[in-house]
């Protein structure tokens, strides 16, 4: 049996991500030693999270040349972020922060309801406007952040006729392994994903400007076709660069379809925090064993949670000691992870509700 692609639609997920593998196949680079040093006060560059790209080198050089450029980024529309997605997220965040860079944020709640995520288009729109709560909750500057939920943006729906030209069916396929019981939406949905990282070259945003898309690498098809795309109409080539995966509580990758996986931002703190309690560890079969030979710490999902989101690198580095050393407990760490997430749920739920009262001046519509 052949081996299963990894598409932005089917991605295993129980199976482990081969990064390696996947930039062989992909033919994507690793990240320049110089880029990561250059932007190691990012926390997704410094731990090591970032590890692949196509030209992001030549959005450095253009926003260094004092060149205009903008970031892409984006959502699903099946239910919220959770704190998986809150890392490549905060990495965007800052880096907005960094070089004070215009974002655009297409919200795509019309993939959620052709992929069968949600139940009708009602659902999705509902969805779609928590997300963009949320992901101003998180730091967004509004100021410099377009968002845009495509029920209520259809401008996009014009602008992926015009691209859909020069596509053919026969490579849509190729790429995605879509067959004759595809739904004709989904086949489509390429062309709407191209449209949204082309859209800010387009004359009413910002013109023929250098942009970079963070993403998964199982997204990495929708940035090859935006990429040739872009080619046959003028475009300047987007450019991405690669965000590994946090690992889901359990192993395996996060997903709403299996409970208690994720950590999601609309979980009850209470939950989420006794979520916690069932991760994965690192620890030895005993507690005197553990005190002898010291915790496994790379294999450890508590320890990968806290140095994505709540530990400094000091704490990171002493969590790690402690571990190797035998010192620090497996409970301990579930304990520590049980309250920063308990914590950070109830002052960033407040926070959604406040931005949820003022959501449609931050939303670009017809």
């Amino acid at each position: 049996m052949p081996e299963k692609r990894l598409t932005p639609f089917d991605a295993d997920e129980d199976k482990e991500i081969d990064y390696g593998k996947l930039m062989k196949e992909f033919g994507t680079q690793p990240v320049p030693s110089h880029i990561i040093k250059k932007l190691s006060d990012i926390r997704a560059f410094r731990h090591g999270y970032v590890f692949s790209h196509r030209d992001f080198d030549k959005f450095l050089a253009a926003y260094e040349a004092g060149k205009k450029v903008a970031i892409i980024t984006g959502f699903n529309a099946s239910g919220s972020i959770h704190l998986g997605h809150k890392l490549s997220f905060d990495c965007v965040i800052e880096l907005q922060k960094k070089y004070r860079i215009p974002a655009y944020v297409p919200i795509s709640d019309d993939e959620s309801y052709v992929c069968e995520k949600v139940k009708d288009q009602a659902e999705g729109l509902k969805n779609a406007r928590l997300i963009v709560a949320q992901l101003l909750a998180l730091g967004f500057d509004p100021s410099l952040t377009k968002f845009f939920i495509h029920q209520q943006y259809t401008k996009i729906y014009n602008l992926a006729i015009k691209l859909s030209r020069r596509y053919t069916m026969s490579a849509i396929k190729a790429i995605y392994g879509f067959t004759d019981s595809t739904n004709p939406g989904l086949m489509f949905y390429p062309v709407i994903q191209a449209a949204d990282i082309l859209l800010p070259q387009e004359p009413e945003f910002e013109g023929r400007i250098f942009t970079v898309t963070p993403i998964g690498i199982d997204q990495d098809p929708h940035m090859r076709l935006a990429r040739d795309i872009a080619d046959k109409f003028g475009y300047i080539k987007p450019t991405t660069f690669h965000i590994k995966y946090l690992p889901g509580l359990r192993g395996g990758k996060m997903s709403k379809s299996r409970p208690g996986s994720a950590l999601f931002l609309n979980e009850k703190p209470e939950v989420a925090a006794k979520y916690v309690m069932n991760t994965l560890t690192g620890g030895r079969n005993t507690i005197e064993e553990q005190r002898k030979l010291g915790g496994e710490y790379d294999k450890c999902i508590v320890a990968k949670y806290m140095a994505a989101h709540f530990d400094d690198d000091k704490q990171m580095l002493d969590r790690k000691r402690k571990c190797l050393s035998g010192q620090l407990l497996c409970g301990e760490c579930k304990n520590d992870l049980s309250c920063a997430i308990k914590k950070f749920l109830v002052e960033f739920q407040a926070r959604v509700a406040k931005v949820e009262k003022r959501l449609d001046k931050n939303l670009i519509k017809n």
